[in-house]
């Protein structure tokens, strides 16, 4: 019964991470249809995932007291389907607001709950949870890319169709119940996840930047066709794929702090290396390792949180994942706000940020794993 909880929670991780992970790839496209700025595009897909994601810590909280598992993944999956469908459909930015911010809640519901249904078998159980969303998210810029490039964006509501068809099959199956806490709850239990809340939202921050500004620095600066920019997120993400599983192994070895260390560097040094690069191999090279770095932090980030709390571990995922990507993404809001229309600066300047981290969380904060 744990096992088919386990496999729900890779799964629906995989098939939800996919379909958000449309909307970086589609930016040079949706920016000409609408006629919009690059910084009101980048402005509100940060502005959006960072709602979105404040919200996890509410359903963090919400679903350590509600055992109905089921329906709630139901939800979901409807909810990111009908989002799918109404991105083809839009015609005015507004109405693909909408379409986006529907996608962004039911992504950002499923995660705190999917990371509570993985947790409750280990910590590799929740490394192989955040793989799957990595895999969904590395192959679903290089599909709507190609998708898109072969038939016209109204088409998209046929991608949406598997989803509803497994939401319907997902009623059949029979999952057990999750461990819920129905104590009351204190906010000193979560305090003691402050040092993660903070690594992590300046992650978010650095990754959110460069995952919008990637794109287009390829497409409008470097020249390259819109199916590359797919290509190299999908590159980035695979290759956080393997970081996931390195990185919680990596933690147990070494401790967060040398992690912190590592990982910041590498984030800094590979976008230099980006913005230096002139030809294809040289940009994927340096993409790829900037998402190997990003992603060694993130399933260990969330297996770090539910040891902390583990009979909160829907709550205790949710600080360590939305609620610290959205503070993440609020501050990237603001940043794409004032820098967005220069592309090459808007990535420069976060090559000190990154560094600054790694000097902070790899040797001055006392927070340690080991």
């Amino acid at each position: 019964m744990g096992s088919m909880m386990s496999i729900m929670s890779i799964f629906s991780h995989f098939l939800l991470d996919f379909f958000v992970s449309f909307f970086n790839p589609l930016g040079p496209f949706l920016i000409q249809k609408f006629g919009i700025e690059v910084r009101l595009f980048t402005s509100f897909l940060a502005l959006s995932a960072a709602m979105a994601s404040l919200l996890q810590i509410f359903f963090g909280f919400l679903f350590d007291r509600i055992k109905q598992t089921k329906s709630l993944l139901f939800t979901m999956y409807i909810m990111e389907a009908i989002g799918i469908a109404l991105i083809g459909f839009s015609t005015n930015f507004w109405m693909l607001v909408m379409s986006i911010f529907i996608i962004r809640i039911a992504n950002s519901a499923f995660h705190p709950l999917g990371a509570a249904m993985a947790g409750e078998k280990s910590g590799r159980v929740v490394a192989f949870f955040s793989i799957s969303g990595t895999l969904g998210a590395a192959f679903g810029p290089v599909f709507v890319s190609l998708y898109v490039s072969r038939f016209n964006l109204s088409a998209l509501w046929i991608v949406s169709l598997p989803a509803i068809v497994l939401a319907i099959l997902l009623l059949r199956v029979n999952l057990p119940e999750r461990t819920v806490q129905r104590n009351k709850f204190q906010l000193k239990e979560a305090l003691v996840l402050l040092p993660i809340l903070f690594v992590v939202s300046v992650r978010s921050f650095a990754m959110s930047v460069v995952h919008a500004y990637t794109p287009l620095f390829v497409t409008n600066v470097r020249g390259y066709d819109l199916t590359v920019s797919g290509a190299l997120i999908t590159s980035g993400m695979i290759a956080g794929v393997v970081a996931n599983y390195i990185g919680v192994i990596l933690m147990e070895r070494i401790g967060a702090k040398k992690q912190d260390l590592v990982a910041f560097i590498g984030m800094g040094l590979s976008i230099f290396l980006l913005l230096s690069s002139k030809n294809l191999p040289s940009i994927f090279a340096s993409f790829v390792l900037f998402d190997f770095c990003g992603f060694l932090l993130m399933s260990a980030n969330v297996v770090q949180a539910q040891k902390i709390l583990p009979n909160r571990k829907a709550l205790a995922s949710s600080v360590a994942m939305g609620f610290a990507w959205s503070i993440g993404d609020f501050i990237a809001t603001g940043y794409n706000s004032i820098f967005g229309n220069n592309i090459v600066l808007s990535l420069s300047l976060v090559v000190p940020v990154t560094l600054l981290a790694a000097i902070y969380f790899g040797i001055i904060q006392k927070f340690d794993t080991k």
